[in-house]
């Protein structure tokens, strides 16, 4: 990542009046954390990842939410941590998921957790000691944002983008999602990531040539990828990720920080489409629905830090919204409608998740306060009636064959005129057939049509001769 996609709260390189990020310059050892010379003032501190999307919503609260502390007490101080850029200092600090909110009184360096959802001005005040301090409805937080789209398009993609933007996501992960503590994983975390490197060993298709030699690699090695960060990143160093550069293609909006959410949910769409294509080739012992859905929940758990997306899609998960528990199952089916249920269900899932944020987005807008339009939540789900119009009923339901091709051609199959495989990022693995192979068989057999040619003419010229 560039330096301004490592910090929400210092994108041009300019601090906040109210805010204080963290450099890297800085260091890990701020004075406002740890003891020094000086003794530290009341202060606010929040843990954060910028690729984390209820950071990014919860950013300009943070900031507002300090204006109108610091107008009534100067002395607190509001700081705040990317976590991609100092991840030493969170595992230090014991941060397992985004944003973490922390409260310090005066000259102390005892800490004091705070909620997102509920912290506000009076809540400050008397977390930091400042009892006697009492204030209005005014002193609430209060979001002040520009006026944005109240429903932002779906940009159309091919298979290509959405192997690039998972490929990209599922490597970010390895190195910045697994380790949240200094220390080996315990044996439920390494459990956990073992199954879903195995599901994605089996379920992602083989042009993501790349991603599967890093999965390999890992599984190889796994006893010492478990020891630590350091442990796991030479194992992605000797697959040749050494300094990768994240450049996601989808859904960022001009914000490379949203790309590595939306190419996890790639990730995540392309493994259960790819469970469907497992199961096709592997009747004699399919994977059962449920238990792809078990393996993606507990790495979601674990592995997934950004606090509100996990507790949502857990909370989803295990009170079987979307009728999950009866439309999943643990036993093997020889009917691939059984296994469409696990891609078809996760899309439901996401399309959720997607009305839930425009609602949040509407919310945090006070230009538009009436609340979204059944059009608009509509408009909000994907695939957009543009991108697919047969998808869709009047109803708004949906005609879940056609679904399932969509889906099917875009993060698996592909259309063929569609289809752009980087032969430097995709080449098919052990013994399939190239973009490479292939040109070069053509070529082959073009030189030796050219050589037949040749030798023919010479002969003919030699008989005319005679």
């Amino acid at each position: 990542m560039g330096g301004n996609e490592l910090y929400l709260y210092n994108p041009e390189g300019e601090q906040q009046p109210h805010v204080h990020e963290l450099l890297q310059s800085e260091g890990d050892h701020p004075s406002f954390l740890f003891e020094g010379s000086s003794s530290p003032g009341p202060r606010v501190i929040e843990f954060y990842a910028p690729w984390c999307p209820h950071c990014q919503h919860y950013a300009p609260r943070f900031i507002e939410l300090a204006r109108k502390v610091i107008a009534r007490e100067p002395s607190v101080e509001f700081h705040a941590i990317s976590c991609v850029a100092h991840p030493g200092l969170c595992k230090s600090q014991n941060i397992s998921s985004y944003p973490t909110l922390r409260l310090f009184r005066e000259g102390s360096y005892e800490k004091i957790d705070a909620k997102t959802n509920t912290l506000n001005v009076d809540e400050i005040f008397n977390g930091l000691g400042f009892t006697d301090r009492h204030f209005d409805k005014d002193g609430h937080i209060t979001v002040d944002k520009k006026t944005i789209a109240r429903v932002v398009p779906f940009r159309s993609h091919d298979v290509h983008d959405a192997w690039t933007d998972a490929a990209l996501s599922f490597l970010f992960a390895l190195k910045n999602g697994i380790f949240m503590t200094n220390g080996p994983l315990g044996s439920k975390e390494a459990n956990a990531l073992k199954e879903w490197l195995l599901l994605l060993s089996k379920s992602l298709p083989h042009q993501m040539n790349r991603t599967h030699d890093l999965i390999d690699s890992v599984l190889k090695n796994y006893d010492r990828a478990t020891i630590s960060q350091y442990h796991l990143d030479e194992i992605v160093k000797e697959v040749g990720h050494s300094e990768p550069v994240y450049r996601w293609r989808t859904c960022t909006y001009g914000d490379n920080n949203m790309g590595y959410t939306c190419g996890l949910w790639s990730l995540f769409h392309i493994m259960s489409v790819g469970l469907v294509e497992y199961n096709r080739h592997n009747t004699r012992s399919p994977i059962p629905t449920m238990q792809a859905s078990e393996i993606l929940r507990n790495y979601v758990e674990h592995f997934f830090q950004c606090e509100v997306c996990r507790l949502n899609f857990l909370s989803m998960y295990d009170t079987c919204a979307l009728d999950g528990c009866q439309r999943l199952s643990n036993q093997a089916s020889q009917n691939e409608a059984d296994w469409r249920e696990l891609p078809l269900w996760l899309l439901e899932t996401h399309n959720d998740v997607n009305a839930r944020l425009m609602k949040e987005r509407l919310q945090n807008n006070k230009d538009k306060e009436e609340p979204p339009s059944a059009w608009e939540v509509q408009q909000s789900q994907w695939p957009s009636l543009n991108a697919c119009p047969d998808c869709w009923r009047t109803d708004n339901s949906w005609n879940e064959q056609v679904m399932f091709e969509h889906l099917y051609a875009t993060y698996y199959g592909g259309a063929p005129t569609y289809i752009r495989i980087d032969a430097s990022e995709y080449t098919d693995r052990k013994g399939g057939w190239s973009c490479w192979r292939v040109s070069g068989i053509i070529m082959l057999c073009g030189a030796i049509l050219l050589l037949v040619a040749y030798s023919s003419s010479r002969k003919q010229k030699k008989r005319r001769r005679r």
